[in-house]
């Protein structure tokens, strides 16, 4: 919810599981990929990468944004956001713009999975379907519900799957009274592939461990097109405790996106 020009005030949708007064990763990603787009103002110019340095921990207060242009070009402008609250910094956002232009380039198509029509809706990520947020609040109890069971998911593989694939959107405006960028929404959802990651291949080893991810590097070579998005986790590694997420994004008309996290293993209290 937007309080002031560059100051905006976590709902509990945006909450996360880590702690009972910390906001999820995801809308503070997509909060400075809000940031950059608004400091840059050019429909034109693509948002190509953005890498988020999650740093500390985002408490559930007001959050002011700022933005600096760190390189402007004619096609190419690199920017820096940052994200405060009392004054400090907790998260901060690189960014690389380009312009689209009508250049002449490869027509390949990596075309999507099966759409999300005729698949079970569930409430957050988890592949139970059916699952509510007053269910999730009756297993887990309130501080465990927030952004991760806000959005909805229709899962298109099953619990054995080594290879998960989930279409998910956010059900809601991403800032309250304003219509949702489609990249500001990729950028939030982006978060997402650690915790899908958990399912890639086999997950016996992980279990009794849970995993917090440090940053979160999107790269894409265009908008998402419509509401759902589909999060292929595509590839983890880990050695000593510290871990990589590779996911592919997907809309209906092929693939978008390709994200990057590094990620921290830690035991389950």
């Amino acid at each position: 919810m937007r309080d002031g020009e560059h100051t905006f005030v976590p709902t509990p949708f945006s909450y996360g599981p880590w702690g009972p007064n910390a906001v999820h990763g995801g809308p503070p990603a997509g909060l400075l990929a809000y940031a950059i787009l608004e400091h840059v103002a050019d429909p034109e110019m693509q948002l190509t990468r953005l890498t988020v340095d999650l740093t500390r921990s985002v408490p559930q207060k007001p959050l002011t944004t700022t933005v600096e242009t760190i390189r402007q070009g004619r096609r190419l402008v690199s920017v820096l956001a940052r994200l405060l609250a009392d004054g400090q910094e907790v998260s901060r956002a690189s960014a690389l713009l380009l312009r689209r232009s009508d250049a002449v380039v490869g027509e390949d198509v990596y075309p999507p999975p099966p759409g999300p029509e005729g698949y079970e809706v569930t409430q957050g990520v988890s592949r139970r379907t059916g699952l509510t947020v007053a269910t999730q609040e009756r297993q887990q109890g309130p501080a465990h519900y927030g952004f991760h069971t806000t959005v909805e998911s229709r899962w298109l593989t099953g619990p054995e799957d080594p290879a998960p694939k989930l279409w998910v959107r956010i059900p809601m405006p991403f800032i309250e009274g304003e219509e949702t960028h489609p990249a500001v929404q990729a950028a939030a959802l982006s978060d997402f592939g650690n915790a899908v990651a958990s399912h890639v291949g086999s997950a016996r080893h992980i279990r009794g461990l849970s995993y917090i991810n440090a940053d979160i590097t999107m790269v894409m070579h265009r908008d998402p097109v419509g509401e759902w998005l589909c999060l292929h986790a595509d590839h983890r590694d880990e050695f000593a405790g510290v871990g990589l997420v590779e996911s592919i994004w997907y809309d209906t008309g092929g693939r978008f996106a390709r994200v990057v996290e590094s990620r921290l293993a830690n035991p389950r209290g």
